[in-house]
């Protein structure tokens, strides 16, 4: 009986965990709300400064195109949550996603001060992103779901996630329309 009283719990504390973690896709559902309302606005600013510093060759993505990255990135994160409903191990990726969204706060940053002004997104990265990432990562803190491992690689996911797979989706997206 105290077997079964501990696999209960086991899987009560698993399932608030996970559960607790849907405001990760929720905020990522605002965050790529705010950049898909004004991308458009933005663009062309964006692809001015882009081919004045990478030169002619620079081609960035139409409002179009980044509509569809938003849409299946954002699809991508409610699946992940489903998904970690039912295999607790891809709670992880959901943290992974976490971390990268924080990193995306600072390019957001960065982005205002390259362009002088509004980088779509970057308020909700402030205002809604950043303070996420505080309250997942002290919860996760304080109950202790993470192996100093899975901390140690979270930076490292966060970066190749932001980086070259971000890249990749953007890129197939701006092939695929």
């Amino acid at each position: 009986m105290g077997d079964g009283q501990l696999e209960e719990t086991d899987v009560a504390d698993v399932a608030r965990r996970i559960e607790g973690l849907a405001i990760i896709p929720a905020a990522f559902l605002v965050h790529n709300a705010e950049e898909a309302v004004t991308i458009s606005l933005v663009l062309p600013r964006v692809q001015a400064k882009a081919a004045s510093l990478l030169g002619p060759w620079a081609t960035i993505p139409s409002a179009e195109q980044y509509l569809v990255a938003l849409a299946v990135l954002t699809a991508a994160a409610f699946v992940l949550w489903w998904l970690a409903l039912q295999w607790d191990s891809l709670s992880y990726a959901l943290v992974v996603l976490q971390a990268t969204m924080a990193l995306n706060v600072l390019s957001h940053l960065g982005g205002v001060v390259l362009f002088g002004g509004y980088a779509p997104g970057v308020v909700t990265a402030v205002l809604v992103e950043a303070a996420v990432s505080v309250v997942v990562y002290r919860r996760i803190t304080r109950a202790g779901w993470m192996s100093r491992r899975q901390w140690t690689w979270l930076p490292i996911l966060a970066i190749v996630l932001h980086g070259p797979v971000l890249y990749g989706i953007v890129h197939l997206a701006h092939r695929a329309t």
